[in-house]
């Protein structure tokens, strides 16, 4: 360009080498480098020596969404499937929903006839749990609620041989407490596939208190074997993944109900780089999935790490079956609705949402106001990287750049800002995480403990971990950390060397 511009061709080199050079040295390229290594990191487990057993043949019991999606994952990779549900008419439907992406992908050019055939031939329907005798693994796709899970597992207990891995892809749910049923709980662990599983490249695998060395590594295994990205997490509660979008989605009704729009909580967090907003988000994974959990616990203010109020627009929207995309309402021409009205790839905030909205503020006594950009990247994604560092802290990752990977393949995080560890210490800053946390902190404490109508929440209360690393930057440890290595890391193994103590993976 330089040259064209008049100049030579070797002042337009030398422009090009100077901008290449910026590029080189920003810190979206030390991000994408990051991204790069972290991959490659979260394959390897501390520890692991045992070879994984061999998988040649796989269980999936649930024929729903998320089953459906998993057996296509080990079809198109060539390995038999045995797909069992409870009714045929529901082992019907998820048969047809596999076939039916076959089908779509031979109408567009991207499979042939011939191969889509072979893959339907890999899958045995069933609905007997003697057709998982000879199955090398099982994964467990149920709905999400504990009693069905344990009685299944039971089941799989009676009709599996001793070897075969029992998995369960809960996304939250205790997994201990579901290998517990087993007479040998050290075949399970979790297998947390993200939906649709055929499409997510996310694989969570959640070691259990007894998985043995072989369960482990057959399960990583399983993941390259899927291309999946693989990381394995402890079993705490939400895992990795789900326990930091909790006060992430938890803010982003605050801020609402505190004065921001719907439009502009979702502009901004897309114009962070998230795949979509978090309103969207909810409608995609459906409005009703923790509303429903809460209800079956009898406790309609229940908080766990994996949901958390305010409730009073969700709880509206699911009393109205409003779920959001699998919710259709034909009487004003909707194919979803919940916080949005979809109609096909459209959609546009109900205006019944925001009435809502409006009559849930007058009724907690709350008067809209200003709510800038900056408060909301802030409040959407400062809670939401402390509960990364408590997770690390409390040794349910091996390492921050695990955290990163999980947000990357499995929310949409913008991988040019490396993840969320890897945003707070590089782009943002320690000391400022730390500093602005204590200010939301204080002011949701003012919140809950001066308005009845607000549930209390401590996710702005700064991780010790933080703290920490804080205290270790300003006391200069960061020039001492070797290239490429997060403070975060460095900091976690002094103190893991200083306590003799060990990860819970």
């Amino acid at each position: 360009r330089a040259a064209c511009g008049g100049g030579s061709f070797q002042e337009g080199v030398a422009v090009e080498g100077k901008e290449f050079g910026k590029l080189l040295f920003s810190v979206q390229s030390k991000a994408m480098r990051h991204v790069f290594f972290s991959q490659r990191m979260a394959g390897k487990i501390a520890g692991l020596n045992a070879p994984p057993a061999p998988i040649k043949k796989v269980g999936i019991l649930g024929a729903g969404l998320m089953g459906g999606g998993i057996a296509v994952c080990f079809v198109q990779k060539g390995v038999p499937v045995v797909l069992k549900d409870a009714k045929q008419e529901w082992l019907d439907a998820g048969m047809k929903n596999i076939v039916a992406i076959w089908t779509g992908q031979v109408k567009r050019g991207r499979l042939s006839e011939q191969k889509a055939k072979d893959y339907i031939a890999l899958i045995k329907p069933t609905l007997k749990f003697e057709d998982f005798a000879d199955c090398d693994l099982i994964i467990e796709a149920v709905p999400e609620i504990m009693s069905l899970k344990k009685e299944v597992f039971l089941e799989l207990d009676k009709h599996t041989k001793p070897g075969t891995l029992i998995c369960t892809n809960t996304s939250g749910l205790n997994i201990d407490e579901i290998a517990s049923t087993l007479k040998d709980p050290s075949r399970c662990m979790g297998t947390h596939f993200f939906s649709p599983a055929n499409v997510m490249q996310l694989l969570e695998n959640v070691r259990t208190a007894k998985a043995s060395e072989q369960t482990i590594a057959t399960c990583m295994a399983m993941g390259k074997l899927l291309s999946k990205q693989t990381v394995l997490v402890g079993n705490c509660d939400g895992f990795v993944g789900n326990r930091m979008i909790s006060p992430y989605a938890s803010e982003a009704k605050q801020v609402i109900e505190e004065g921001a729009t719907i439009e502009q909580v979702e502009r901004v967090a897309e114009e962070f780089g998230m795949a979509m907003g978090p309103m969207s988000l909810g409608d995609l994974v459906g409005q009703e999935l923790f509303w429903k959990q809460r209800k079956a616990a009898g406790d309609m203010n229940k908080q766990t790490k994996t949901y958390m109020g305010p409730y009073e627009l969700v709880d509206w929207l699911c009393e109205n079956n409003r779920f959001g995309l699998k919710t259709p309402d034909p009487k004003i021409g909707a194919t979803g609705r919940g916080i949005f009205i979809h109609k096909g790839r459209d959609k546009m905030v109900d205006p019944e949402v925001v009435a809502k909205i409006a009559e849930i503020r007058q009724a907690k006594g709350h008067k809209a106001r200003q709510v800038t950009d900056e408060e909301i990247v802030e409040r959407l994604f400062f809670p939401l990287i402390n509960e990364g560092f408590r997770i690390l802290e409390e040794g349910f990752a091996q390492r921050s750049s695990d955290v990163d990977i999980v947000y990357i393949f499995g929310y949409g995080f913008p991988p040019a800002k490396g993840g969320p560890m890897f945003f707070a210490e590089n782009y943002v800053g320690l000391p400022k995480v730390l500093e602005r946390l204590k200010v939301y902190a204080a002011e949701a404490k003012e919140r809950y403990t001066t308005n009845k109508h607000y549930l209390p929440v401590d996710y702005f209360e700064p991780s010790q971990l933080l703290i920490d690393c804080v205290q270790a930057e300003q006391a200069g440890m960061k020039a001492q950390v070797p290239a490429g290595v997060p403070l975060v890391d460095a900091v976690l193994d002094f103190k893991k060397k200083q306590a003799k103590g060990g990860s819970k993976l």
